[in-house]
């Protein structure tokens, strides 16, 4: 069989906190790195446990970036908004959606942008979650519409807002799908452009969810509330069947050491080998789980 060997080059280092002072129109937001680095992740912490996600934000920053063309055939379709009627079908695709939103931010999508982020909303309300997308946010989107760094900083604000907001009221379960429905819409949306567009950047992030899906299932096992979980929980171990072929082989890389801003990044090279015919299977299975969600 024909092997596809990839290497990513990964690092760790300081994480800054997103702030922005004053108008976002006058003066340019300080970016956290978890926000913009395509090779950084998404902390997100459940009862004392630590899930490492990529950030959906991310993953559009990579696939602009690896100069792949936009594709508005790929985002869920936004009249079946009215579909989703259960909380758990609201939450699975409000990560979807927010994940879309993200994706036609990075490409500059303006008019097209507007049209999720009100469908966003609309889901938002329905979970309870208006504080996090209201009227200011609003207002503060479509007068920074033109600006992708502020864009970045207000979109993962508010999510912010709405994941502290359940975990506050005890709704652990919907911020954990809203999660792992912006990680399935992630995935989708590489494999897609990856298999019309190969490109090495790309299949490197592809390959690395191997640790990432141990965490989605984690994630999903924890808060399966009443069983409604069972069917993504049994998809997402059959994929896993295919991100447990992929070999995976770390190599030491000498540190960087910043003496003015004191701090030292730890590196290493990770040496990723996949088989085309297990990415095909993973490709396939992403988006049959994908179609499900969305359905």
């Amino acid at each position: 069989m024909n092997k596809l060997l990839t290497t990513l080059t990964l690092s760790t280092g300081i994480v800054l906190m997103i702030s922005s002072c004053g108008s976002e129109e006058e003066k340019k937001p300080e970016i956290s790195k978890e926000v913009i680095d395509p090779n950084s992740s998404l902390n997100a912490k459940f009862d004392d446990k630590i899930f490492s996600i990529p950030s959906p934000m991310q993953m559009a920053m990579l696939l602009e970036e690896s100069k792949s063309p936009y594709n508005e055939f790929l985002l869920n379709d936004l009249d079946k908004v009215g579909d989703y009627t259960s909380e758990y079908k609201k939450a699975l695709n409000l990560g979807i959606y927010g994940t879309d939103l993200g994706y036609v931010s990075i490409y500059k999508q303006n008019s097209i942008a507007l049209k999720y982020l009100s469908t966003i909303e609309k889901l938002t309300s329905k979970l309870g979650l208006e504080g996090a997308f209201d009227k200011d946010f609003m207002s503060r989107f479509e007068k920074n519409s033109t600006n992708k760094d502020s864009m970045m900083v207000i979109v993962s604000d508010a999510f912010k807002k709405s994941d502290n907001f359940l975990k506050s009221n005890n709704r652990k379960s919907v911020s954990a799908l809203i999660l792992v429905g912006g990680w399935i819409e992630s995935m989708y949306l590489a494999c897609n452009i990856n298999k019309e567009h190969a490109n090495q950047k790309i299949l490197d992030r592809i390959a690395e969810q191997t640790e990432t899906l141990n965490t989605i299932i984690e994630l999903l096992t924890d808060y399966n509330k009443k069983g409604e979980s069972d069917d993504l929980i049994k998809d997402m171990k059959d994929l896993k069947f295919y991100f447990d072929q992929i070999t995976i082989n770390y190599e030491y890389m000498e540190p960087i050491t910043n003496v003015k801003k004191k701090t030292t990044t730890l590196r290493h090279k990770t040496v990723v080998t996949v088989d085309s015919s297990t990415l095909n299977f993973i490709n396939q299975k992403i988006e049959a789980i994908r179609g499900k969600v969305i359905e």
